[in-house]
């Protein structure tokens, strides 16, 4: 780290009170694999083999579980895919391949689910059982898990959702927000939620790290993922909804600008718009505006698997993550919940003396007057990225 760098994290922590946000780039497993600065995950969950290049294709660099339809192990990893391998494949059949870079546990044991005690206490016993077995491989892969509604702090998982985030070396969420009104209801009746804010909102996302974080001693030690689905995730209610690739996009940023390390997207669909597949089998300008979302979180990889600093830019109700990297210092927002739309001005940390902030993939700067900075949030789903020089 050059002396122009050291001085910019001085100011910024200085800027923030001295104080670190306790996270770190997503060590998945020693063989390089994921254990470098380039790649950012992002997850399909239990995807087919035969779709390994196309998902490559989109920005997908990640199996979150495969499915097992006869095909080899390698005829995903040959691809450069990478999987965390759940147990519908056999040991020898992940033998030693590299590609194959962690264990997958249960599904949502903390609702009951993927496990089979019937008491919240004998689910998490199971749970540290099997992460125990897998461990006891000693072949350098980590153990995830997925939750699900226990991170809410009702009455799933009641008193042990700490044990199940401490049993895995690092967890996903998945609360479908935009698409599921009855997981909207259980997500307003948490007593972590916000009064008053709506749940259909990207914002939704980023809140469910900040509940998984919440369960943790230390908050960010192992790294959170959080799932979004890209269509209508096998919902049968008459209110079920399809998310848009653009609340899509949103929802994944605010998961990042939340601290997630990884994103997983939840594919399966019942829309009869797209196949099941809703990642593969959807129309081409769908299918771009996805690939160019996940584009953008890969080209800011190198960035955003670095240490964040704890911010408060001054905008009321938005949502915002500080980084830096190689000189310049990186400024994520979005709208948090309660947000509204429209006009937002930021201020700059102290020490940060840049004349104007370049936005990040937009092509455009915006000037800078007395340390602030102001832009435009038009939905609230809406996302900027502010990227200032020093």
């Amino acid at each position: 780290m050059n002396l122009k760098v050291s001085l910019l994290v001085a100011a910024i922590a200085v800027a923030v009170s001295g104080s670190a946000v306790p996270t770190s780039p997503p060590r998945l497993v020693a063989p390089a694999k994921l254990d470098n600065p380039n790649p950012f995950p992002v997850s399909v969950f239990y995807g087919k083999p035969e779709h390994a290049a196309q998902l490559k294709d989109i920005g997908v660099n990640v199996y979150q579980n495969a499915e097992h339809d006869g095909s080899s192990m390698a005829s995903i990893t040959d691809t450069g895919m990478l999987v965390i391998a759940g147990d519908e494949w056999t040991r020898a059949e992940d033998g030693n391949n590299a590609g194959v870079v962690g264990w997958s546990t249960y599904d949502e044991c903390d609702m009951g689910l993927g496990c089979s005690g019937s008491t919240t206490q004998q689910n998490l016993a199971q749970m540290q059982q099997l992460a125990a077995t897998l461990r006891s491989y000693k072949d350098g892969r980590p153990v995830m898990a997925n939750y699900s509604k226990g991170i809410l702090g009702t009455w799933w998982a009641s008193g042990t959702m700490n044990g199940f985030m401490s049993a895995v070396d690092f967890a996903s969420a998945d609360n479908y927000a935009y698409t599921s009104p009855p997981v909207d209801d259980a997500m307003t009746a948490s007593p972590a939620w916000p009064a008053g804010a709506s749940a259909a909102t990207s914002a939704a996302y980023g809140w469910q790290v900040d509940r998984m974080r919440s369960y943790q001693a230390t908050p960010g030690a192992k790294p959170n993922w959080v799932f979004v689905e890209s269509a209508r995730p096998y919902l049968t209610e008459s209110n079920a909804k399809t998310i848009t690739p653009e609340q899509m996009e949103g929802a994944m940023w605010s998961g990042i600008i939340h601290e997630a390390r990884g994103i997983s997207i939840f594919q399966h669909n019942n829309d009869p718009a797209f196949g099941n597949y809703s990642l593969v089998d959807i129309p081409a300008d769908r299918k771009a505006k996805i690939k160019a979302a996940v584009a953008g979180i890969q080209a800011l990889a190198p960035v955003l698997n670095t240490q964040s600093y704890v911010r408060n830019a001054g905008a009321a109700r938005t949502d915002t993550m500080l980084k830096s990297k190689d000189g310049s210092a990186y400024l994520f927002a979005g709208i948090g919940l309660k947000g509204t739309t429209g006009s937002k001005t930021f201020t700059l940390p102290a020490g940060i003396t840049g004349s104007q902030v370049q936005v990040v993939g937009e092509n455009r700067t915006i000037a800078v007057q007395n340390g602030k900075f102001t832009d435009s949030f038009a939905n609230e789903y809406t996302h900027h990225i502010y990227k200032i020089t020093i």
